[in-house]
């Protein structure tokens, strides 16, 4: 693999398309994050604040009450009107963080890492049970606005982020993700 497309990531990033709110203390953003991961958010913005802002995010997660604030830093840039394909924006690396934080944002990768694995498990039978279909989407809310090809697709595609993950002694998923659905 060259040096120009190794991966460079610590940690794998999930898709995620809700709102979050950002401040730096004298403006705020309101924007859709594209993904996230333990070590932060990638904001799609034609207006990102400039690079080693400090900022505070405030976003809630699936199966977590109420809002969850933390404080980044904008860490990388994206800035590409050009191509269309390219999305725009912050990637914003969280700062900070307490253990309390840390755990709600582990649960959320490894609930929606289980809940990718049994979806692609699924779908690697024929036909898939659409009830366990069903069943699994409702655990990924972003997931339920797709018709079956396009999640079977989705979902293939955002399980290649787990097949070998970086550094993880499990070389990926194997089937070993706790159920923390209700922790």
């Amino acid at each position: 693999m060259t040096e120009h497309f190794k991966e460079r990531r610590k940690e794998p990033r999930l898709p995620y398309s809700e709102k979050l709110i950002l401040t730096n203390g004298d403006s705020s953003r309101t924007a859709y994050a594209a993904n996230v991961s333990r070590g932060g958010f990638f904001v799609m913005s034609l207006e990102p604040f400039p690079l080693d802002t400090v900022v505070h995010l405030s976003f809630f997660l699936p199966h977590i009450t109420g809002s969850i604030c933390l404080k980044g830093k904008v860490a990388h840039i994206v800035y590409d009107r050009q191509r269309c394909e390219v999305e725009c924006g912050m990637g914003v690396m969280f700062l900070e963080l307490t253990e309390a934080q840390r755990a709600i944002l582990n649960t959320h990768i490894l609930n929606e890492q289980r809940a990718y694995t049994e979806l692609k498990t699924l779908f690697d039978s024929f036909p898939p049970d659409p009830v366990a279909v069903e069943k699994c989407v409702k655990a990924i809310p972003a997931l339920q606005k797709y018709d079956l090809l396009e999640l079977r697709y989705k979902v293939n595609r955002v399980y290649t982020i787990f097949e070998t993950i970086p550094g993880d002694p499990t070389g990926g998923v194997s089937g070993n993700i706790p159920n923390l659905m209700s922790a």
